[in-house]
């Protein structure tokens, strides 16, 4: 998986509440104007919010890590008439960003069905949810703007928010102060590295796309010897990958020691790749620990290239099933 290089370091601070908190200022009264007027139709409430937000620091640069998924009730009285529902926007996301895509949306009418809430429904629709992306676009800057002074950059950081280094399928590396060791292994200072993205298929089919060896090369572009059973070794990538199966837990999750011949003569990290059922996709985590220090930029670069990028190149690109609502 390339040679393995770059000696950096890494802090992060977790900016969840903060951000909770801010969407819910910078959304709630957010509204539209119902027709020529003058009802309008506006956002009540931040009624969901699920994921993080993290906020990093690696080799100098800002690095903005979120992937949320949020909820809004909103309201209108129109013509004596209250008209009610949500609006949800599955993936809130720096991804979004990096690759300048569109938000989508998903929406729901909760009142009774009339002329009045069609019309209402109708401006949800049109014009209220598409016009929360302005706010969506807004949140990155704030976000390193309010919270870079607390990870060494509070000099530059209206800068730093047009300069945020973009991080693939929400990559996460957290410094730790361990040992890994197996066989004779060295003790040496390691970090760990996560990778995450949301994938189109079935947590079943992923996890057999992922453990069974005749499947295996269809992603991974090379041969592969793997056996989903604890204690059996594999290897993966042409050899450049090799471990052993250390529990298995299907299809949920699956944890290997894995190395690489560019690490330390008998050093073996853990990798730990977690399956989440949702309701359209399936989000897949992959949490390699024990990297010897200065290796982690090439473990995150080989995970999202030969891993997350594989996967995608079969199609299984996650995307909402509620497109662009008119």
């Amino acid at each position: 998986m390339s040679t393995w290089n770059k000696h950096y370091h890494w802090k992060t601070k977790g900016c969840t509440p903060w951000a909770k908190e801010w969407l819910t200022n910078n959304l709630v009264g957010h509204s539209a104007t119902v027709g020529d007027g003058p009802a309008t139709v506006k956002i009540d409430k931040l009624s969901g919010f699920e994921g993080d937000v993290e906020l990093g620091n690696r080799k100098g640069k800002l690095i903005t890590i979120y992937d949320c998924e949020v909820t809004l009730k909103w309201s209108s009285e129109a013509d004596d008439t209250v008209v009610n529902g949500t609006i949800r926007f599955p993936e809130v996301s720096h991804e979004i960003e990096d690759n300048n895509e569109t938000y989508r949306f998903e929406t729901e009418l909760l009142s009774e069905s009339s002329k009045t809430a069609h019309d209402v429904y109708s401006t949800v629709r049109q014009k209220l949810a598409p016009s929360i992306e302005s706010v969506f676009h807004r949140f990155r800057a704030e976000l390193i703007d309010t919270h870079a002074k607390d990870l060494g950059h509070d000099d530059d950081a209206p800068a730093a928010a047009k300069e945020a280094a973009p991080v693939s399928s929400g990559a996460k590396a957290v410094p730790t102060s361990s040992s890994s060791s197996s066989s004779g292994a060295v003790s040496t200072s390691t970090a760990e590295v996560r990778v995450s993205s949301h994938l189109a298929i079935s947590q079943a089919d992923l996890w057999d796309l992922l453990t069974n060896p005749l499947r295996i090369p269809m992603w991974s572009k090379a041969p592969a010897q793997f056996s989903p059973n604890v204690g059996a070794h594999f290897s993966l990538f042409g050899g450049n990958i090799s471990g052993q199966i250390v529990e298995v837990t299907a299809p949920s999750k699956l944890v290997q020691t894995w190395r690489v011949p560019q690490w330390p003569a008998g050093h073996h990290g853990t990798l730990t790749t977690e399956l989440s059922q949702g309701d359209d996709s399936t989000k897949l985590d992959l949490i390699l620990s024990g990297i010897p220090t200065g290796q982690e930029d090439n473990s995150q670069s080989g995970l999202e290239n030969y891993y997350i990028r594989g996967l995608k190149s079969l199609g299984y690109v996650a995307t909402s099933l509620t497109n662009y609502l008119v």
